[in-house]
């Protein structure tokens, strides 16, 4: 059988319009020999909001990756579970000046990535952001209640 779990972990960022949220922070996805866990594209956001590392790819890197792993963490995965991740940044160049920083995280067995160059994210100083699917074993997983 699959289950499905939207979940919004306490503390973190997630953007509201009209009292609304436009998204779920991880959607997991279960059955019965695996489940793969989708996380929203993460910026360099305080849970206020606020963008942090302004005009430092380098930094928003670090914090986007931490904030992946955190998400991960809060239902069970790693970041060696992650299978496929899509990076989005406003400055190609300026990535890959910086790129290495990505390995302080993706250290082991590397996911695939898509890496895609656009004008602008959804705050003008954010700089990356980086969506990840993870795949494991379903007795691994916790916290899968609506937060």
């Amino acid at each position: 059988m699959i289950e499905r779990y939207n979940i919004a972990p306490p503390g973190i960022f997630n953007r509201r319009v009209r009292g609304r949220y436009l998204y779920s922070p991880i959607v997991v996805v279960t059955g019965d020999d695996h489940a793969h866990v989708y996380v929203a594209g993460k910026t360099a956001t305080r849970p206020d909001g606020s963008v942090v590392a302004v005009g430092d790819m380098r930094g928003q890197i670090a914090v986007v990756c931490e904030g992946v792993r955190e998400l991960l963490a809060y239902v069970g995965a790693t970041l060696d579970d992650v299978v496929r991740t899509v990076t989005y940044v406003t400055d190609i160049d300026a990535y890959y000046a910086v790129c290495e920083e990505r390995y302080r995280y993706f250290s082991g067995a590397l996911p695939t990535n898509t890496l895609l160059g656009i004008t602008r994210l959804a705050h003008p100083d954010m700089l990356v952001e980086i969506e990840a699917e993870a795949v494991l074993d379903p007795s691994r997983l916790r916290n899968l209640k609506a937060g």
